[in-house]
């Protein structure tokens, strides 16, 4: 009789005990169930999907490229001019006057001229600031070519003023070779002096 209560006892102790293994068991795995779930869902999060698709960003859009790239350098036409400048000489003389209404030579107004010295000449004129005194009458000069006897040609000018007025004649033929060239004036109304100032010839070279 105790013997058959014992053994009821102790099968019922091992019955307890099973279920709690059983138990304990259970919620181990439970535990170890969730843990490796969570890590799972961890490492998903940080490591990227295999079949996830990545997007290529453009390039630059082509008016960025086209900014980007150089211009092509503007092409440069050269061009030649090619400038003759003509020489211009001038040949000093001098000042003087006179009361004389027939041409006089004004002393010490006399210069020598060699054209060959100056190669080819263009033209020659002519210049003088002439005035005749308090503005009365008309006064003239003009260039002598005092070695050959006779005036150089189109060399005369003349005004009515009162104050200086720088004149030019027209084209002056130089005779060839070296001569003496001298200034000649003469005033029409003879009371009043024929004056001729920082006269000079101008000689344009080709």
């Amino acid at each position: 009789m105790e013997k058959s209560l014992l053994s009821k006892i102790l099968a019922k102790i091992g019955i307890a005990i099973l279920v709690v293994a059983l138990f304990d068991l259970a919620y181990l795995n439970y535990l170890t169930f969730k843990t490796v779930t969570t890590n799972e869902s961890r490492t998903a999060n940080l490591n990227p999907s295999p079949n996830a698709t990545v997007e290529a960003v453009p390039d630059a859009s082509p008016q960025a490229q086209e900014a980007v790239e150089p211009a092509p350098a503007p092409s440069v036409i050269k061009e030649t001019i090619v400038q003759t400048a003509q020489k211009e000489i001038f040949i000093p003389i001098g000042s003087g006057s006179t009361f004389n209404n027939n041409y006089t030579d004004l002393a010490g107004l006399e210069v020598a001229i060699d054209t060959a010295k100056y190669g080819a000449i263009e033209s020659a004129v002519f210049e003088a600031a002439i005035w005749v005194q308090d503005g009365n009458g008309k006064m003239f000069a003009q260039l002598y070519n005092k070695t050959d006897g006779h005036p150089a040609w189109n060399s005369e000018i003349s005004t009515s003023s009162a104050k200086g007025v720088l004149t030019t004649s027209g084209k002056v033929s130089l005779d060839s070779g070296a001569k003496t060239y001298k200034v000649q004036a003469k005033t029409n109304l003879t009371s009043y002096a024929a004056h001729v100032d920082n006269a000079r010839v101008k000689i344009t070279l080709k």
